[in-house]
């Protein structure tokens, strides 16, 4: 599996209110929704990157992958008809720090 380079202190703090693209294509067969990005994978850019996150290990034991993929490979999921979106694209520390608005706003979105 491949390693992501662990990002700095300060760089972990600098990805606050920071975005994530979303990874989405027509006519996906799947669309995986988090609540919103962590500063952790806001700050090396890919989904569910924050060591620990079981979104990877999840998907692969379902069957959704014949192996476990890194957050390196977020963006491998389209070849599979998958996507990622969240609910709030601004990055926090945790998903208490976002509004009741901006969860009803992202959930409109959706």
């Amino acid at each position: 599996m491949n390693r992501l380079p662990k990002p700095t202190k300060q760089e972990i703090q600098a990805a606050f209110g920071t975005t994530l693209p979303d990874i989405i294509a027509p006519d996906l067969r799947i669309l995986f929704c988090g609540i919103n990005p962590s500063l952790y994978s806001a700050a090396v850019g890919h989904h569910f990157a924050r060591p620990g996150n079981r979104f990877w290990p999840t998907l692969h034991r379902a069957g959704f992958s014949d192996r476990l993929l890194s957050p390196l490979e977020d963006q491998s999921l389209l070849e599979r008809g998958y996507g990622l979106t969240n609910i709030v694209e601004r990055a926090t520390a945790t998903a208490a720090e976002l509004t009741a608005e901006e969860l009803v706003v992202g959930q409109r979105s959706l």
